[in-house]
């Protein structure tokens, strides 16, 4: 089956909503011992019910970025960084965001510090990699509109003040609004 389209993936939703909670629980069980971006995302998936063990798994995952740009084979890395960044953001966005806006925002500012290493990283997929830091950009904005004025003043500035790959520019809108107020 092809996932080409969103009518394809209407169909594929369907098939899947057919078959039983066990089979389902035990395909994504088998998925978790990939050692890769989908394995790790699968296993902060089981763990969704216990925030502490998401944010933990997360945090995790983010400090692995660091490793991706030591790879001797950066070509590989780079698509792997995209991938890990992409499944990191949404795994705060999921199953982060809508219990703890602030570990959620936290987790996210953590992303961003590691923006010079996933782009270092990046080999041929830094337009991927610029792609999933702008997503946790654009969270970190949604996020701060929950927290207070001077906690997310605190964690942006920092950020901004250190942009070497400009990567934090939507973040620029925030620190001006915020210090505004």
């Amino acid at each position: 089956m092809r996932l080409e389209s969103n009518d394809d993936a209407a169909i594929a939703l369907e098939q899947l909503a057919r078959r039983s909670p066990i089979t389902l629980a035990q395909f994504i069980l088998s998925l978790a011992f990939d050692s890769g971006p989908v394995g790790e995302q699968v296993r902060t998936f089981i763990v969704g019910d216990d925030l502490a063990a998401v944010s933990a798994a997360v945090r995790a995952r983010i400090g692995r970025l660091s490793d991706m740009a030591s790879r001797k084979s950066r070509h590989r890395a780079g698509a792997d960084v995209a991938q890990r960044l992409g499944f990191i953001v949404d795994a705060i966005e999921t199953q982060v965001l809508p219990i703890d806006p602030r570990m959620a925002f936290d987790l996210l500012v953590e992303v961003m510090q590691r923006d010079g290493e996933a782009v270092e990283a990046s080999s041929d997929c830094d337009h991927e990699v610029a792609l999933a830091l702008e997503r946790a950009g654009a969270l970190i904005l949604r996020t701060a509109e929950l927290l207070p004025a001077a906690y997310v003043q605190n964690a942006v500035g920092p950020l901004l003040a250190s942009d070497g790959y400009g990567t934090r520019r939507s973040l620029q809108a925030l620190a001006k609004s915020r210090s505004a107020q």
